[in-house]
């Protein structure tokens, strides 16, 4: 029973302060576990990502549990029972969104869930006004809460049968029938293991080699048509997870399935060869499709897994991502620059924060000297959406895709030979640059006699159409006589 709650949340959230902020966390939860009793943390429903992003970008420090846990996560499971210094690392990957997430518990009631924007709601069964206190002495808010939004109470459960010897049995009646299966082991949130069961004896050694409490899928075998296995994930509406298994038996770390991976290329994503295989999981909830289900109970037969159903911040992202394809018009509002690169966009849909980016050579037809004159910070823009990158979560837009391309009527209104009046524009080493209509510039090279000295920016002068390619968006000019 909680007889004190208290939701902590940092005064500021720049990038500059983040780790000032997170030691602040870190050392308020210590004092809330101490205050309440509890040396030793348990941990519920841990995610190795998924809960703030799948992003690649953000994933460093093994997502933050390099030198908490070993590499291959042993021992970071639910119901594992960590030191309290532990659980204050993983307090201090949550805040600073690393990639890693769960909810930890503890004795005298203590519990600390970490949110999505640094917040965090702790709680014991005892009062903890001095814990509170001193908190707020770090910088940090500290108000009293009724409830905790991650509290258990409130999970949709992720419901699925015990692993127990029943289904084994099938498991092993399964690689009679069709020769071979795969086995997803999910030991923590978005972290499989895969293992191949293709004869007798497979199965029962996989299972005791299974991590605590994890959640079981069995799927069709893998399959050594490779050429199949482009095909489907050219043509793949949903998402799913491309799997590959090596020649040597190694299965690689699996990826969302992207139309592109499938491309039929001398160096292609989803390679062929002896004993290479591979397929596609379906993501989502396994029970509509995988053969069969299960949770590994505890030691004595019970099952006390108890794992969240519930979408995260990252799922609802992912499930934006997944809704758009190139050719979507979206609209949204310029959030942040990277100079001479392009700039972050808020699209605008839920979930769509940062999610955009419009590169500099996206954002006009006509040349520009700073990106603040076509896309500062806060101006709403209209795009096309050019292609969904699902590593780095980041959708590319173009302004200029949805605006008249100014060579259409350029290109059929000229010829090769025509005199044209023009402006220059810059000098640069083949020659100079020279605007002859809104978004069309042509090169004068220095190779026609002349150094161009004289042409200087915003000079005026009469040119000769050379070479005009539409193809290769290229015009060459000459000085009219």
């Amino acid at each position: 029973m909680t007889s004190s709650l208290w939701r902590l949340s940092p005064r500021t959230h720049d990038f500059a302060s983040r780790e000032a902020t997170a030691a602040a966390c870190v050392a308020a939860v210590a004092g809330f576990a101490l205050d309440a009793g509890a040396d030793e943390l348990t941990l519920d429903n841990p995610m190795a990502e998924g809960f703030f992003s799948f992003s690649t970008r953000g994933a460093w420090r093994g997502n933050g549990l390099a030198g908490l846990f070993p590499a291959d996560l042993s021992g970071y499971h639910d119901g594992a029972r960590v030191p309290l210094a532990t659980g204050l690392g993983l307090v201090r990957a949550m805040v600073l969104r690393e990639g890693a997430w769960c909810r930890l518990r503890g004795g005298g009631g203590f519990f600390a869930h970490v949110g999505e924007h640094a917040e965090i709601h702790v709680g014991a069964a005892r009062a903890l006004d001095g814990a509170a206190a001193r908190a707020r002495t770090l910088g940090l808010r500290a108000q009293k809460a009724t409830r905790s939004p991650y509290d258990p109470e409130s999970d949709t459960l992720d419901v699925r049968p015990p692993a127990d010897d029943a289904f084994w049995a099938r498991v092993r009646r399964l690689v009679a029938e069709r020769g071979a299966v795969l086995l997803e082991e999910q030991h923590a949130g978005h972290a499989r293991r895969w293992h191949r069961l293709a004869a007798d004896g497979e199965a029962d050694a996989v299972r005791g080699r299974l991590a605590p409490r994890a959640r079981l899928a069995v799927w069709p075998d893998l399959s050594e048509d490779i050429r199949a296995v482009r095909a489907a994930v050219r043509a793949s509406e949903r998402l799913a997870l491309l799997v590959q298994r090596d020649a040597d038996g190694h299965v690689r770390a699996p990826r969302v399935a992207e139309p592109w991976m499938g491309a039929e290329l001398a160096h292609a994503q989803i390679p062929e060869g002896p004993g290479r295989r591979a397929g596609l999981v379906p993501l989502g909830d396994p029970a509509r499709h995988a053969l069969l289900t299960g949770l590994v109970p505890d030691a004595d037969g019970v099952v006390r897994a108890r794992w969240r159903a519930d979408r995260t911040p990252a799922d609802e992202r992912r499930a934006l991502l997944g809704s758009l394809r190139p050719g979507d018009v979206v609209t949204g509002t310029v959030v942040s620059g990277l100079d001479d690169v392009g700039v972050h966009v808020d699209l605008d849909r839920p979930r769509g924060e940062g999610l955009g980016f419009l590169r500099v050579p996206e954002m006009a037809w006509e040349r520009f000297e700073s990106v603040d004159e076509v896309a500062p910070v806060g101006r709403e823009i209209r795009a096309e959406v050019l292609h969904v990158d699902w590593s780095a979560e980041r959708v590319g837009l173009s302004v200029k895709a949805l605006l008249p391309d100014p060579w259409d009527p350029f290109a059929a209104a000229h010829r090769p030979g025509d005199t044209v009046n023009g402006t220059v524009v810059a000098r640069i080493p083949p020659g100079t640059l020279v605007r002859l209509a809104p978004g069309i510039e042509g090169l004068l090279p220095d190779a026609d006699g002349t150094d161009g000295a004289d042409r200087t920016p915003g000079a005026a002068v009469r040119v000769t159409l050379a070479e005009l390619d539409r193809e290769r968006r290229r015009i060459l000019l000459t000085e009219a006589d």
